[in-house]
């Protein structure tokens, strides 16, 4: 009967060790003083002795632990052998002749015999290199990603399944002045504008559920306390099996866009308005102009007396002037939007020059019934452009006839050694307070467009006009208390200043005292 045990037992040593030889990993077995007992064929390849049967045990039984088997560190090997179960993890070993070095896993366990004596100690080593050398290409390659990531000039950002951020580039650190810490997760939505807050989260969050690529625009607080316009835009990522990973995010800012697109869309509107405005402005002297020249030839045909035709032909002749004049504000918008406005200085007296233009308005001013009263508090000289001169007059004129119609006017003349002043005052509509800088700006004026025609330019084109000649203007007025319109415009120096018989020729004898311009009757 002994002899079956022993058969059965022999029978089950070489199944044993046909499966160990079969085993992707290293088994060994060593005594108490660390030599080998047992190694299977992967053991046996790793330690040199090659993996044939006819390698033979003799070669490495009894072989020392330290010297044969040098995969094996020896510190977690001695501690198992000591009775504490230990562990290695990617012990690196250089190859044979200084070649690439080979990392190895390894679980070492004491080895006891039936009577619970210690026997020796067990190792099972893998060879990891294969998966060593996958995660140190997969760290370098994600120490490219975050290197490029923190050079690259637009802010970027990385979220896991659960859509919480994980990853914030060093440029959308330094954009907001904080830690990693402090954007992690849903940190980073503490800087986003309280107004734009539920539309970013609502657009992320709807997002994410359907795996789908958004793209959204809000405000970040910057590290300075300005809030900067943001496009955000977002996209799913996944692994190479296809596994949901999480998002990945670049922003940039685009608040100078935005200005640029409010200041276009500003221009269109503009343009669109001045369009609107033109078309009724210069349409009603050409519609005028149409109908009085046909009345003209109707006249003509039937040959109506001299004095009917002189009026109708005077009637055309006030209107291709008021369309002329309306051209050359046309004109004067499209100089002074391209810098083309170019001004020619003379010897001018103030004076004498704005007496002439309310003079030759005396007839507006009638059919206004604007009574117009003219005060020189002496001759004013200087060196002005003499045409934009009467065009900032005759500009501020016509607005206090139209919006003062059938209340007087008054034209005050003034200057000392700075500068030389006209003041005209009317006692119409008024301006109220928070208008009063408004209708200085292009096609802006404080009456209702539908009560009171023209381009609204007449205002702008006088004070950039002033401005290309040094001088300024200010408004003084309470709505329904009439306006008062000062022009200053600087002399210039002494020595420049032109004498009194440079300007002998401009001058007219102007009494000190207010001169009253009767109207004619009506």
């Amino acid at each position: 009967m002994p002899s079956e045990p022993s058969a059965n037992g022999d029978a089950s040593l070489s199944l044993l060790t046909q499966l160990a030889d079969h085993s992707g990993d290293a088994l060994l077995a060593f005594d108490g003083d660390l030599r080998c007992i047992y190694a299977n064929r992967a053991a046996r390849r790793l330690a040199g002795f090659g993996d044939a049967a006819d390698a033979g045990p003799r070669r490495w039984l009894g072989a020392s632990a330290e010297e044969t088997f040098t995969f094996i560190p020896m510190a977690p090997l001695r501690q198992a052998l000591a009775g504490q179960p230990a562990t290695s993890r990617g012990a690196a070993v250089l190859g044979a002749d200084g070649g690439e070095a080979r990392f190895f896993d390894g679980q070492y366990f004491p080895l006891h015999g039936a009577l619970g004596e210690r026997l020796g100690v067990a190792a099972v080593i893998r060879d990891v290199t294969s998966h060593q050398r996958v995660a140190q290409a997969m760290g370098e390659i994600e120490n490219r990603f975050r290197n490029m990531a923190d050079a690259s000039p637009v802010l970027l950002w990385m979220a896991g399944t659960d859509g919480l951020c994980t990853f914030f580039n060093q440029t959308w650190l330094t954009f907001t002045g904080r830690s990693v810490e402090e954007e992690w997760g849903v940190g980073w939505a503490e800087n986003v504008h309280f107004e734009d807050f539920a539309h970013c989260m609502n657009t992320y969050v709807e997002a994410f559920n359907a795996r789908s690529v958004f793209e959204m625009e809000y405000r970040l607080r910057r590290h300075d306390g300005e809030y900067r316009w943001i496009l955000d835009r977002g996209t799913p990522r996944y692994t190479p099996t296809g596994v949901f990973a999480g998002y990945i995010g670049s922003c940039i800012d685009i608040t100078e866009r935005r200005h640029l697109e409010q200041e276009l869309r500003g221009a269109v509107q503009e343009r669109d308005e001045f369009l609107s405005i033109a078309s009724h402005e210069l349409g009603t002297p050409i519609t005028a102009l149409r109908l009085l020249v046909e009345t003209l030839i109707r006249a003509l045909r039937r040959k109506v007396d001299e004095r009917q035709t002189a009026e109708m032909v005077g009637a055309i002749e006030d209107q291709i002037l008021r369309l002329s004049r309306l051209v050359e504000t046309l004109l004067d918008v499209s100089r002074i939007a391209e810098g083309r406005l170019t001004l020619a200085p003379e010897p001018v007296d103030l004076s004498a020059l704005v007496h002439r233009v309310v003079t030759r308005m005396t007839q507006v001013a009638v059919d206004a019934g604007c009574p117009v009263t003219f005060e020189a508090l002496g001759s004013v000289h200087g060196v002005w452009d003499r045409v934009r001169t009467e065009q900032v007059i005759t500009n501020l004129l016509s607005n206090a006839f139209k919006y003062g119609a059938g209340k007087p006017v008054d034209v005050v003349v003034s200057g000392d050694d700075s500068a030389g002043r006209v003041r005209v005052i009317d006692r119409g509509i008024g301006i109220p307070l928070h208008k009063q800088e408004v209708i200085f700006e292009r096609y802006e004026r404080a009456a209702p467009k539908n009560h009171y025609g023209g381009f609204g330019l007449g205002l702008w084109i006088t004070r950039r006009t002033l401005q290309e000649m040094g001088g300024t203007i200010r408004v003084e007025s309470e709505e329904g208390a009439g306006a008062l319109f000062e022009v200053e415009l600087p002399r210039r120096s002494a020595e420049d200043r032109p004498s009194a018989s440079a300007n002998a020729g401009d001058s007219e004898a102007l009494p000190v005292a207010p001169l009253r311009l009767s109207s004619p009757p009506r």
